[in-house]
């Protein structure tokens, strides 16, 4: 394994920022927001994702691009890619892993595909149901509008509550809650799967 992979698939970002930068931070989220360490912040500009151990500075810090561990010791200390590889690899003491380093380097490894897959996949169904979601909620909007009397209501009232519900669903799946969401997806598979049996939500 490269040193570049060795420390990419070893190093929680959240245990670099701390180690380097004035970051005291921890979460168990997807994803959250800070101050930027690299520049003088004053609005949470920088995006910590701890699934993929990158960042982001919304403000152009490391060039605008996402960045890694090995970006955080460049900022941080002021030195180049080579040198930063360097100091990380001695800080942690990466010199010589031994076999069962290895071992649990290419688990974490593994399992970051894996969860990458699975991210790639949830968010690909979470997608499809926002669509699905925006394309009922637009007919169900234009049936509303050919309401006319009482007895209209009477028989297409029901479409308010549908689209309520819609609401609150596409609320749940933006949001960075992974339980959330997924209770969302099941809950809004059920309702489409009525609506294509014609049982109404």
């Amino acid at each position: 394994m490269s040193a570049i992979a060795l420390i990419k698939n070893t190093l929680p970002i959240v245990d670099v920022l701390e180690k380097y930068t004035s970051v005291n931070v921890r979460s168990n989220r997807r994803q959250y927001n800070i101050r930027c360490p690299f520049h003088n912040d004053h609005n949470p500009s920088f995006t910590v994702y701890t699934d993929s151990d990158t960042f982001r500075c919304w403000s152009g810090c490391n060039g605008g691009k996402t960045g890694d561990v090995i970006n955080i010791v460049e900022l941080s200390q002021g030195v180049n890619t080579n040198k930063a590889i360097k100091i990380l690899i001695s800080d942690y003491g990466l010199e010589k892993p031994n076999s069962i380093q290895t071992k649990e380097w290419q688990k974490k490894r593994a399992d970051l595909k894996w969860k990458a897959a699975l991210k790639k996949d949830m968010n690909r169904k979470v997608f499809d149901a926002i669509d699905a979601l925006k394309e009922v909620e637009q007919s169900a909007t234009a049936i509303l509008k050919t309401i006319k009397s009482e007895k209209d209501l009477e028989r297409l009232g029901d479409l308010y509550h549908v689209l309520i519900q819609i609401d609150y669903w596409l609320e749940c799946l933006v949001e960075n809650d992974i339980a959330g969401q997924i209770r969302a997806l099941y809950e809004v598979a059920g309702f489409l799967e009525r609506m294509k049996e014609g049982k109404g939500a």
